[in-house]
């Protein structure tokens, strides 16, 4: 657990937000509660408020950190205590943001010390009030007295905050109010303004959604007219596929949809980038490909009045989408926990599944509950990286849910030779899961990254983001990622749209390019051990994309196996605990 340490917080350029007015307060008979000497940091010197709300500058991960005091409690200490911070419901209306946009927008770090021991509570997420005000409350907490020399010394307490804000196109005064209760009816409570200084970029556009996984369906399919017309996407063209309303995923409150788009046919070499309909298309892509190759690929985009646009790069080519599940903001959907990454199956070593390749037309199970982080019960839905590797001949493979009818949809195509990797989301059903093989013979590993529950994590899309290319130095990675040089993206960072507090997990759209030999590439949060699982196995030369979800706190490691190769990593979303 972090320690509450207030240099050093200062040190570490916290931003945080104060602006106290004079306290007015309710106390409870026997109890002397109260908040005393707000002080913030200012140009590297700790000066008290005076008289003008501190400032919150948007687009910066860091900037002040401010405290307030709490003094006056009995000898013996308080037990049970709450804080909160409020922002009220006129000055979030008068903001021109809706309290949902702000509680993406303003993320809070908060720290509460006492004289008797150190602890530090992390991240308060908001709750939007029904009135339209924002509330953070932390977890209950102690003052207690400090026992030194022979002496007891009075409980006194410290709350400590940082701050850190989105990029925004308004500048807004946001009147907000601390309030300390001691769990027996006394309550103290002080005025904490917050001034909002835009800076004239825009905010994150997604909406916090839960997800409902569905089993594998077909909604697009250039080649027979499903979703679209009947014909290959030309170069520099779009189409626009319908998403709300169709295949089981309702017309409203849809925020981003997960599906496994497929390019096959292709005449040239090119890419294909599936971003929010009606918006600007990003420099990302979430499909590359060679003439001639059917590659699938794992795609969470934002839905945007409920459709979403698949543009190809050159050439003409013939697009497949199988929806896999969809977020949305009305609360019904599972919450994300990672998990992992760790290996669950692989039919070479007899790993949760018989020691032989699958063969045409076949099928193994897999237990996914109950094991590798995976509870036994209430799982809805499971995220698995999947590869087919030695394979005999072309074919598909198709993941679904055990004991129900296998989709028509796929998850992997693949050719003779070939080792092809894909993220997989699916709906979990009696704990266990099944894999078809369509053709050939061919060995299946797969990885297990997290899964779906009513605890965990809500997903904010944030639209196909590029914070890694090795090729340009975006993300401070400068040349091709040679093995045994792993290096490390900050990707919780309001330039790329993700809060530096609050963030447990990312997803993203890995690619490697310009491979010198044949290798893997696994990606992983800073913080963990690195797994034996990997994340994409390619060739030499090739050009081999993969979605990942991945924890990110303290950023994210990207390990190369042998040779050296370019990666190139765009930001789908990322979750959170708010």
């Amino acid at each position: 657990m972090q320690r509450f340490r207030r240099a050093s917080l200062i040190a570490a350029g916290a931003l945080i937000v104060g602006g106290l007015l004079p306290v007015q307060a309710a106390v409870a008979a026997g109890s002397t509660l109260q908040l005393f000497d707000p002080r913030c940091d200012v140009d590297a010197g700790e000066q008290p408020w005076t008289g003008h709300p501190f400032t919150l500058k948007a687009g910066q991960d860091y900037n002040q950190y401010c405290r307030v005091d709490i003094t006056g409690m009995p000898s013996g200490g308080l037990r049970g205590l709450t804080a909160s911070y409020t922002l009220s419901a006129a000055s979030v209306a008068a903001s021109g943001y809706t309290a949902q946009q702000l509680s993406r927008m303003i993320t809070a770090q908060t720290t509460i010390g006492d004289a008797a021991r150190e602890l530090t509570t992390g991240v308060w997420p908001w709750t939007v009030n029904a009135d339209g005000s924002m509330t953070m409350t932390g977890p209950g907490f102690d003052l207690l007295p400090e026992w030194a020399n022979g002496n007891y010394y009075a409980p006194r307490g410290q709350l400590g905050f940082m701050f850190t804000a989105a990029s925004a196109l308004k500048s807004a005064v946001l009147r907000g109010q601390i309030q300390v209760s001691d769990g027996q009816g006394g309550t103290v409570q002080a005025s904490a303004d917050l001034d909002y200084v835009a800076d004239g970029h825009s905010i994150p556009a997604g909406t916090a959604g839960t997800f409902q996984p569905v089993t594998p369906v077909r909604a697009l399919d250039t080649r027979y007219a499903v979703g679209a017309p009947k014909a290959p996407v030309g170069p520099d063209s779009s189409i626009t596929l319908q998403v709300a309303g169709q295949n089981g995923v309702p017309d409203k409150g849809v925020t981003a949809v997960v599906l496994n788009v497929t390019a096959t046919n292709p005449t040239a070499g090119g890419f294909v980038t599936v971003y929010p309909h009606g918006q600007a298309r990003p420099t990302a892509s979430n499909l590359n490909f060679t003439a001639g190759q059917t590659v699938p690929n794992q795609v969470t985009v934002p839905v945007v009045d409920g459709r979403i646009s698949l543009y190809n790069h050159a050439g003409t080519t013939d697009l497949i989408g199988d929806i896999d599940g969809y977020y949305t903001s009305d609360g019904s959907g599972s919450r994300f926990s990672t998990t992992g990454p760790s290996r669950i199956m692989d039919t070479r070593k007899a790993v949760g599944a018989p020691k032989a390749p699958v063969g045409p037309k076949g099928e193994v199970t897999l237990q996914v509950t109950g094991g590798n982080g995976v509870p036994d019960t209430g799982v809805t839905a499971v995220v698995l990286n999947v590869t087919a590797t030695d394979t005999t001949t072309g074919g598909f493979v198709t993941v679904y849910p055990h004991g129900q009818d296998r989709p028509t949809a796929s998850n992997l195509n693949f050719t003779a030779g070939r080792t092809v990797p894909n993220l997989v989301t699916v709906p979990v059903s009696d704990g266990k899961v099944t894999f078809y093989n369509s053709a050939g013979t061919t060995d299946l590993l797969a990885d297990v990254a997290g899964y779906y529950s009513a605890t965990g994590s809500v997903f904010v899309p944030t639209g196909p983001t590029r914070v890694l290319d090795s090729r340009t130095g975006v993300g401070g990675v400068g040349g091709p990622v040679w093995n045994g040089n792993i290096p490390t993206v900050a990707v919780n960072s309001w330039k790329n749209g993700v809060p530096p507090f609050g963030v447990t997990a990312v997803a993203l759209n890995v690619t490697a390019t310009g491979a010198t030999e044949g290798s893997y590439v696994s990606v992983y949060g800073a913080q963990q051990t690195r797994p034996t699982a990997s994340n994409l196995n390619f060739g030499q030369g090739q050009t081999v994309p993969n979605a990942v979800v991945t924890p990110s706190q303290g950023g994210v490691d990207f390990f190369n196996h042998s040779g050296s190769v370019d990666l190139v990593a765009d930001l789908a979303g990322y979750f959170t605990t708010g």
